[in-house]
């Protein structure tokens, strides 16, 4: 494909990037393969416009690239507790979040909640990353390392001549898929015990003051529970005949 490249000439060169994600998305060709061949695929374009541009017009002046401006939150200490408090609300196993920062999983927990609702994770990377409150980069970066650990899979969906729509991320670990089962199972018993206790409160004992009220066997005195003393006969007066 390499030496297709270097002979290609306008149509053909849109004909082989078709074939270069069409192997991308069979696992034909891997990832390290297909940057190279992208960039020799650029590299040719940038070729085949210098000389067909007329001497007259002078050399090809390339416009500079557009920076993405950088995500910021609006409120920084915001976003920090956004983000511990995420990570601390336990997206996934122990074992498997050992592996990651705070941030990390922060974003892994968006990721889960929307792989729980939606079966797949299709967000933006943007969208992830103000939801969890860190930037791009981090979220590009923890997804990446999971999915390098074998955790979720990710499908690209690339459009030629459009902006590319967002990845799709499924969760394919047996270990997160159980926990986050559990999870849902445990935030539903939770609410129905809600439920119960809001439909049905149960009897509390009668109490006076913050303390227990006394009975007839026991008494109350200083916290203390003390047994009742019997109380004291009075001797019988015999009538005079």
């Amino acid at each position: 494909m390499a030496e297709a490249i270097d002979r290609a000439h306008g149509a053909a060169l849109d004909g082989l990037a078709r074939t270069l994600w069409a192997g991308v998305a069979a696992e034909q060709i891997s990832d390290i393969d297909a940057a190279r061949l992208v960039e020799a695929l650029d590299a040719r374009r940038m070729a085949v416009k210098s000389t067909q541009r007329p001497a007259s017009l002078g050399p090809l002046r390339l416009e500079p690239t557009r920076r993405r401006k950088p995500q910021r939150p609006p409120v920084r200490s915001q976003a920090i507790e956004r983000r511990r408090r995420l990570a601390a609300s336990g997206p996934m196993p122990p074992s498997l979040a050992a592996r990651f920062t705070t941030g990390e999983l922060a974003v892994l927990r968006i990721v889960a909640d929307e792989f729980r609702a939606q079966k797949v994770c299709a967000l933006c990377l943007d969208a992830i990353a103000a939801r969890a409150g860190v930037s791009r980069t981090l979220a590009k970066d923890a997804i990446r390392q999971a999915r390098r650990l074998g955790m979720v899979e990710v499908r690209e969906r690339r459009r030629t001549g459009a902006k590319s729509l967002p990845n799709l991320v499924t969760v394919i670990d047996r270990e997160w898929l159980a926990w986050i089962k559990c999870g849902a199972a445990r935030r539903q018993q939770s609410v129905s015990t809600l439920e119960e206790t809001t439909t049905h409160p149960k009897s509390e004992p009668s109490s006076i003051g913050g303390r227990i009220s006394t009975t007839t066997d026991n008494l109350l005195i200083l916290g203390e529970r003390h047994p009742a003393k019997p109380a004291k006969r009075l001797p019988k007066i015999r009538k005079r005949a």
